[in-house]
């Protein structure tokens, strides 16, 4: 049976409505936190009068359909900005409408129905293009790379930016949180780019933990969240990899007159809370205690609008 989610949030100045389908096989082991705090003290801007955001919803992203991209949507919405999402063709006529772009979880199929998204289309060429284009004339694209098969399907959209995600998992068998496993990677002191306003803006950021996901290179931007040599690539459970291996799982650059902050995991822009087989729970994203992701994704957004 189909499960219909759907989305109905302020946008503009009326409310904008979308509904997704999934055909997805069984219930996902992680749900929101209801109970997270994403009140932003000081907003950058008055309710619903900032610029606007625009999610990709047009392709199979796994966070807008199961709705994992909630908690994003609440504290963009509390720090001011205006939120859409775009269910169609990405054009620039389209685009320009919005201030900064996000491209989440994108896929050529419903997640988990496939196991590898290797020579099949995400986006058309003509997409690929007028992204880039608006951009370069200015446009503030966030883009996610993701563990196998996401960074199969988002690579050539990453590729138009001079950046390449590796394909498969990215683990660290050195820094990485020992309450949990070697996925769990953890970015403080050289292995966060403090010099960069991401960390060192709006927001004290001081320690960071990313989820897997994949190692990202693009020489032409900042290394925000910095791999080390222990660091590796390793193949997925889809049997997807080991292709490749980055220097970093966060870079933010310039790019003719816009701006790409591009990350190799996206659990971090989340609050979930997973249910582990023994019983236990673990909490990613901004709900992460000790972490402080909450504190870093204001920042993107501050650097991003500016």
């Amino acid at each position: 049976m189909k499960k219909l989610i759907s989305y109905c949030l302020i946008a503009t100045v009326s409310f904008t409505c979308i509904s997704q389908q999934s055909n997805y096989p069984y219930k996902w082991p992680m749900y929101n936190d209801i109970n997270v705090d994403l009140s932003v003290e000081n907003p950058s801007f008055k309710f619903n009068d900032g610029p606007l955001v625009m999610i990709d919803a047009a392709h199979k992203n796994f966070f807008v359909q199961s709705h994992l991209i909630k908690p994003l949507v609440d504290i963009v919405l509390n720090d001011g900005y205006r939120v859409s999402f775009i269910d169609k063709t990405l054009t620039r006529e389209n685009l320009n409408q919005a201030k900064i772009l996000i491209i989440i979880t994108a896929l050529p199929f419903d997640f988990a129905t496939r196991r590898s998204a290797a020579e099949m289309q995400t986006f058309t060429e003509n997409e690929l293009n007028e992204v880039q284009a608006w951009v370069k004339n200015g446009g503030s694209l966030l883009v996610f790379s993701e563990h196998a098969p996401f960074d199969q399907a988002i690579n050539p959209l990453l590729k138009k930016f001079e950046i390449e995600s590796s394909v498969g998992v990215t683990i660290d068998t050195l820094n990485y949180d020992k309450s949990y496993n070697s996925r769990m990677i953890v970015f403080k002191g050289e292995n966060l780019n403090n010099s960069h306003p991401l960390v060192n803006g709006k927001y004290e950021v001081k320690k960071l933990v990313s989820f897997g996901g994949s190692a990202l290179s693009g020489e032409k931007y900042d290394n925000i969240l910095r791999l080390g040599n222990s660091s590796l690539n390793v193949r997925h459970q889809t049997g997807n990899g080991p292709i490749g291996r980055g220097n970093s799982q966060g870079l933010a650059g310039f790019y003719g007159k816009g701006k790409v902050v591009a990350f190799g995991d996206s659990n971090g822009f989340t609050a979930m809370i997973f249910d582990n087989e023994d019983g236990s729970k673990m909490y990613a994203g901004m709900n992460s205690k000790g972490y402080d992701w909450k504190n870093f994704v204001l920042n993107t957004f501050d650097w991003l609008s500016k």
